[in-house]
């Protein structure tokens, strides 16, 4: 299990260093719009979690354990990363960081929502369809989601520029929160894969939307707070799901 995840790691960050340089280099060399083509570079680089398990397979041809279910936990992947989000943004008001209108409208915004499906379907193909799968071989789907949520967050390296080594760490924590909760609905809902991309779209959503130019340690701080909040309601209702070891 442990050469399958490096072997799944390693691949990943190559093929996203590739993804970059070429969606980079090439929508890089085009005048235009920096907002449209900072989306399309983005896109591209989320592509690279697809290609990493489609490599994945052709080595290793697992069983497809993934599904495609659509259930009340659908609601759910839609209204807990939505709830999070917003209650942060509201939090950051009071600490005056007030909201900022999205340049996100018009053709842009719609190019923005096609490009996050894209995205973050690409990225849950592996991330939640391949990486989580592999960690349950040997862990329970609790501390699976932990470790794929620990190397989903390593995995945005490229904000440290913007949010500093501080920020980045504080973001991790955030991301492995919300893959926990991810990670939760994910095995209820029998690892129905569409939940997944349903969470992750709502997440890039409504921060689009709700927290345009105010991504900050505080935003951080807020989004592992009401998370963790989530997941404390969720162990008192649901004790048996939060195991850290494997029965035998």
């Amino acid at each position: 299990m442990r050469k399958k995840i490096i072997f799944f790691y390693g691949i990943n960050l190559l093929v996203t260093l590739i993804c970059a340089m070429l969606f980079g280099g090439i929508l890089g060399s085009i005048q235009g719009n920096e907002v449209v083509l900072g989306l399309l570079v983005t896109m591209g680089v989320q592509l690279a979690p697809l290609i990493t398990a489609g490599i994945y397979r052709i080595k290793y041809k697992p069983k497809r354990k993934y599904t495609f279910v659509i259930s009340k936990w659908t609601i759910w992947s839609v209204l807990l990363p939505t709830g999070i989000v917003l209650v942060a943004s509201m939090f950051l008001t009071l600490f005056q960081i007030s909201y900022v209108p999205t340049i996100y409208t018009g053709g842009i915004l719609a190019l923005a929502i096609i490009t996050t499906i894209v995205g973050c379907t690409a990225e849950e193909f592996g991330w939640a369809g391949c990486l989580q799968e592999i960690g349950q071989e040997k862990y329970t789907p609790f501390m699976s989601s932990i470790l794929t949520g620990i190397l989903w967050g390593i995995w945005h390296f490229f904000k440290i520029p913007s949010v500093g080594f501080i920020g980045y760490l504080l973001f991790i924590l955030s991301i492995v929160l919300f893959r926990m909760l991810m990670g939760y609905i994910y095995e209820k809902s029998n690892h129905s894969i569409t939940n997944m991309i349903i969470f992750h779209c709502f997440i890039n959503f409504t921060t689009i939307l709700a927290l345009y130019e105010r991504e900050c340690n505080l935003l951080y701080i807020f989004l592992s707070l009401l998370s963790l909040g989530t997941l404390l309601v969720l162990w008192l209702k649901d004790k048996a799901y939060f195991q850290i070891k494997v029965e035998k």
